[in-house]
């Protein structure tokens, strides 16, 4: 198994315990629960944003590993003759 793919699917790992952390460490407790103050407060939509941008983070940041993998492994193949 190649270090860089390791080291991609470790990230992933990182940032998953780590946005779980997060999000019930951090979010859920922020404030009474969605379901007891309204679903269109302020503090409701703050934790449905902070939620969203969780998860956007999550994928940017998935995304640009796989991509700096991909870069990695095109310079390491042998370059092609054109026929």
């Amino acid at each position: 198994m190649r270090p860089a793919l390791v080291g991609i699917a470790l990230a992933a790992w990182f940032l998953i315990v780590a946005e779980s952390y997060i999000f019930f460490g951090v979010i859920i407790p922020l404030g009474p629960p969605i379901h007891s103050i309204g679903v269109f407060t302020a503090l409701a939509i703050l934790k449905l944003l902070l939620t969203l941008g969780l998860g956007v983070l999550w994928f940017v940041a998935i995304a640009s590993l796989t991509e700096l993998y991909a870069r990695s492994m095109a310079r390491r193949l042998p370059p092609t003759s054109s026929s």
